[in-house]
């Protein structure tokens, strides 16, 4: 339940978010400061944040456990073992499990569509290519017997194995002759969609089945695994860290670490495994904690990220109620880790991202109708101080205000000129990043990959588009940094005339970094031993394909961003130049009229001390906005001193 709880928590503290870009659009409407291009920002922002998922993936070898886990830490209140964990059933097809307003349901995709171009994210989008099971949340029976799909497996012929990737030599080992048909999967993939309580805040389940899985679907490790926010390698104690699971840690889990904010352990499940009527609790202990130490020198990780534990009897301590067996299962501490380090990490690296994005624009209108209240400000002290028997005076005050107006309308034919080199820019940075030069070049090199009919041929292929593809980048990269050289030029120019305002910060660096690390995840998948011992041209293609997907949807990311950023960049200083030029007038207009009467200046300042009053108020409403941004309170203390500290 804590990990419920924090999960909740979470979920309220993005809808206080939420909260405050609502606020902060009907700020802009309520006083017609809204652009269609900040509009357009905000409302992507807040897309973008109602979209978010927290996503915990499990891998493992088969018969690790993991699946039992899942049933563990998740669904226990249903009292049965809701997904097929029972020793022999094991899930046979990477299954992702989370809630969809639009109903509850298994969908299955048919394995054979393995032989197909399209990818595992183009069908989703295709409902009719998959096998839909309608689910009765109200019966965990029912949801139950309709999860046995998951482990469901059929035997084909030994050529029709290896046409699907899904068979290789090795297997023969042990064997005089080659069977002449073979067991496999009969679903390629299973989408899991209903009502429970952790799923409708948000998270989703993402359960991987063994080695083979992995180094045949490059989709799934190269574009589902990194995406998760946690991933849970499972190993079984009674067996240690086997040469299959060193394997798989090497080629598909280890590299996930420290990117983005993930969180990676390692859960020694079957512990339970080591108990021993004979044995002291104290021998037992010491037993564990060996396995531990073993099993980090192996991996080459921190012993305070290995969770050993019983999922097997902590799924039957909480249907039971039995205290005693759950803390014997060692499933709490692990609970625990995600509940605080995990949503807390996430929630860090989720605020950064608003606080400069929605919390930059939020800065900037609060400096901009900061700036008008203090010119407001001055000119009542101004006009309080004026002797409107002292005509000189007030002479002097219009003359120094045709000044101001003046020098206004200079600065303003400068910034004009500005604006219209930075629109060079923008488009010369647009023009770079171009969807339309990206798809053809992903267009091209498609041509050049599916003529080649040889691996080394479809290999040469893909290392070539990687390589225009960085080229792209590397150049959308120096454009950008020009152009924020140019806009901080531009700010730096007109900041004593309009307050020192700075302007908004953008860098595609870190896109950069994601380019090259997805690269170098290709590259690692392309020459792991799992996919070597699948069919070459099969793996290649998908992997091209997963590649491919992934890049153009980077790059189109980058696009977007950097129009979006191009659009605003000016808006502050627009907005204060314009503001600038409103007060100048409205003083000549004060001045006018002040000096034919000691009557008239006391109107005009009481008409300034009204238009004084609502930019307090926006002050006021921008300084809430700020505050539900900024929310610093933090859900909970870290679990574990080393675990903190590598998270």
């Amino acid at each position: 339940m804590h990990f419920q709880q924090q999960l909740k928590a979470y979920g309220q503290w993005k809808s206080r978010l939420v909260e405050a870009i609502d606020k902060y659009h009907a700020w802009l409407e309520k006083y017609d400061l809204a652009t269609t291009e900040v509009v357009e920002a905000i409302l992507g922002m807040r897309r973008s944040l109602e979209s978010e998922r927290i996503t915990i993936a499990f891998v493992a070898e088969f018969s690790r456990g993991k699946t039992e886990l899942i049933n563990a830490l998740f669904f226990s209140e249903t009292g049965v073992r809701l997904l097929p964990s029972t020793p022999g059933r094991t899930t046979m097809c990477p299954t992702e499990i989370f809630y969809d307003p639009q109903g509850s349901y298994l969908r299955l995709l048919a394995i054979e569509s393995r032989l197909d171009k399209a990818s595992l994210s183009e069908y989703r989008d295709l409902p009719e290519r998959w096998l839909q099971i309608e689910l009765d949340p109200s019966s965990p029976l029912q949801m139950q017997e309709a999860f046995q799909e998951l482990v469901a497996v059929k035997r084909v012929s030994l050529e029709e194995a290896k046409r699907l990737g899904l068979y290789h030599e090795d297997m023969n080992r042990g064997l005089d002759v080659p069977p002449e048909s073979v067991e496999i999967p009969c679903w390629r993939h299973a989408l899991i969609s209903f009502p429970h309580p952790l799923l409708k805040e948000g998270l989703v389940i993402l359960d991987t089945p063994g080695l083979n899985a992995l180094g045949s679907e490059p989709e799934l490790t190269l574009s589902m695994l990194p995406s998760a926010q946690a991933v849970l390698f499972v190993l079984a104690a009674d067996t240690g860290v086997t040469k299959s699971d060193m394997e798989m840690w090497q080629n598909h889990v280890c590299g996930l670490d420290g990117k983005s904010q993930r969180h990676l352990v390692v859960v020694m499940n079957k512990i339970d495994a080591l108990w021993d009527d004979i044995q002291s609790e104290a021998s037992i202990e010491r037993s564990i904690q060996a396995q531990v130490k073993e099993t980090a020198r192996i991996l080459g990780i921190q012993e305070g990220l290995i969770f050993p534990l019983s999922a097997k009897q902590a799924l039957l301590a909480k249907v039971k109620g039995d205290v005693k067996l759950s803390e014997k299962s060692r499933l709490a501490r692990l609970e625990e880790y995600l509940a605080r380090d995990m949503l807390e990490s996430r929630r860090e690296f989720i605020r950064r991202l608003i606080t400069q994005g929605i919390g930059q624009l939020v800065t900037e209108s609060h400096q901009v109708v900061t700036s008008e209240a203090e010119q407001l400000r001055r000119q009542l002290d101004e006009l309080r101080s004026l002797d409107t028997k002292n005509q000189g005076m007030v002479a002097q005050l219009m003359e120094e205000t045709r000044e101001q107006q003046s020098q206004y309308l200079q600065n303003v034919d400068s910034f004009q000129a500005s604006r219209r080199v930075f629109a060079m820019q923008a488009k010369r940075m647009l023009d770079v990043l171009s969807p339309k030069r990206v798809d053809q070049i992903i267009k091209n090199h498609t041509r050049s990959m599916e003529a080649s009919f040889t691996t080394y041929g479809m290999k040469q292929a893909m290392k070539a588009v990687f390589d225009d593809m960085s080229a792209v980048l590397h150049e959308g990269v120096k454009v950008v940094e020009d152009a924020q050289v140019l806009i901080g030029s531009i700010y730096q120019k007109f900041a004593k005339g309009y307050g020192e305002l700075k302007p908004p910060v953008f860098s595609i660096r870190d896109y950069q970094v994601a380019l090259e690390d997805l690269f170098n995840q290709g590259e690692a998948f392309r020459t792991s031993m799992s996919s070597t011992l699948m069919e070459q041209h099969l793996v290649i293609q998908k992997l091209y394909a997963t590649v491919l997907a992934k890049v153009r949807k980077l790059l189109h990311q980058v696009h977007h961003e950097t129009a979006n950023w191009s659009a605003v960049a000016l808006s502050p200083l627009v907005h204060q130049i314009k503001e600038h030029k409103k007060l100048i007038e409205q003083r000549l207009a004060v001045l006018r009229k002040v000096s034919q009467s000691r009557e008239a200046l006391e109107a005009e300042i009481e008409k300034l001390e009204q238009a004084l009053a609502p930019l307090l108020m926006q002050q006021q409403e921008l300084k809430q906005i700020k505050s539900l941004i900024e929310d610093r309170e933090t859900m909970a203390a870290p679990v574990h001193e080393s675990v903190a500290a590598v998270s």
